[in-house]
């Protein structure tokens, strides 16, 4: 009995370590930031080269944003939002725009958010140069040329819950801009981390990092289960 007992209390302490790792990982989800990848000394007008290319090579630098508003030209026009941030690879110095790492390259931007309301949601950007948007798999947006900063918008309908942004923006020469906003269907235009916006940003932990720090827990549970009896 008193055996039965002692499994029942590791039953139990065992269910607490999973219970605790999801807890664990979901305020680490609060973080609420997008991955921006850069890739230095390549571009193309054809997203499906982008693609493949960051598929199967290392980013040059990475960051993480919830404001996706970046420039190599602080006194240039960048955005209708005031205020811009530095490529990764620039490393928050400003290089200006005759540098050489600003001058081609492409970046993937990545991430989930979440709507609390059925509705058609608008995307928008401000870009120089080109620039391919995909929400949920679908292309919305799709700019192939080589410009000085123009805008372009997308809508798409989505439903309650999380949804998927990759983002493919790539630079030949000259400035590199770009600004990258949502709104609902009042066309009230924010950046995504803004807490009046339309969107929430989420982070979903991968199951396999999930379930890793699940068995860890269970681990050194049993392991003071076990010199218990």
């Amino acid at each position: 009995m008193e055996m039965e007992n002692m499994k029942f209390k590791f039953v139990n302490a065992a269910l607490a370590a999973i219970i605790f790792s999801v807890s664990c990982f979901v305020n680490m989800a609060n973080a609420e930031l997008l991955l921006v990848e850069q890739y230095d000394d390549f571009w193309s007008t054809d997203v499906n080269q982008l693609i493949n290319y960051a598929n199967n090579n290392v980013a040059s630098s990475s960051t993480s944003w919830g404001i996706i508003d970046f420039t190599d030209d602080p006194s240039g026009f960048a955005g209708e939002i005031p205020g811009s941030n530095f490529w990764p690879s620039a490393n928050g110095v400003n290089l200006g725009i005759s540098h050489p790492i600003n001058q081609t390259f492409f970046a993937r931007i990545t991430g989930d958010f979440s709507t609390s309301v059925a509705d058609t949601y608008f995307f928008q950007t401000y870009n120089d140069d080109g620039v391919f948007l995909y929400i949920d798999g679908e292309l919305i947006i799709s700019d192939s040329g080589i410009h000085p900063e123009q805008k372009f918008e997308g809508s798409k309908l989505l439903g309650i819950g999380n949804h998927t942004i990759d983002l493919y923006f790539y630079e030949n020469g000259g400035e590199a801009s770009l600004e990258f906003t949502v709104a609902d269907s009042s066309k009230n235009f924010m950046h995504f981390n803004d807490s009046q916006g339309a969107v929430t940003l989420v982070s979903v932990p991968e199951p396999s990092t999930l379930a890793i720090f699940s068995l860890c827990l269970i681990g050194l549970v049993s392991r003071r289960f076990n010199k218990k009896v």
